[in-house]
């Protein structure tokens, strides 16, 4: 089970080369009610299923929960899936930043998607995915806003209107 907040950026922590950090490049066979995801981490490969649990009756709460599979794959069969993907493929880079007993996910995008920023945490449980207060460099909560989702950023081109409208952040 993932349960994860998800929330833009208004300014990016001082001196953000001291965090762990990788270079990641994603794409998505699959993006509807189930998502099939494919990524490579700098030189890990992984195939993530992902899928809204069907029990869950806070609609919010339906918006932060995922049931998740993730398997580390090798490189030759992340490039044979990668023919098989929807959109092209998501680069960014993601910095890991201790916060507290969480770890929050900096991710700063590449290509028509250079300029936006966003941050996410993972939780054990919804009550503390509600509970918590974010660090003061995070903005507006995008959890529940679906053009926040990296399977929809994935798909957007520099004509797409909404490119303009997501930079700067």
């Amino acid at each position: 089970m993932e349960i994860e907040r998800k929330f833009l950026v208004r300014s990016l922590p001082e001196n953000l080369d001291r965090f762990p950090h990788s270079e990641l490049e994603q794409g998505y066979i699959s993006s509807g009610v189930t998502t099939v995801r494919i990524r490579r981490d700098d030189e890990k490969y992984l195939l993530t299923i992902k899928k809204k649990p069907k029990d869950l009756s806070d609609p919010y709460e339906a918006v932060l929960v995922r049931e998740e599979i993730e398997e580390e794959i090798d490189a030759d069969l992340y490039r044979r899936l990668s023919v098989y993907t929807e959109t092209p493929m998501l680069r960014k880079t993601r910095y890991r930043i201790p916060y507290g007993k969480y770890t929050v996910e900096l991710d700063l995008y590449h290509g028509v998607l250079t300029g936006l920023a966003t941050a996410e945490i993972e939780f054990p449980n919804v009550a503390e995915a509600m509970a918590v207060t974010v660090p003061e460099w995070f903005g507006k909560d995008v959890s529940d806003d679906k053009r926040f989702r990296n399977s929809k950023l994935a798909a957007l081109t520099s004509t797409d209107p909404i490119c303009d409208a997501l930079m700067p952040v």
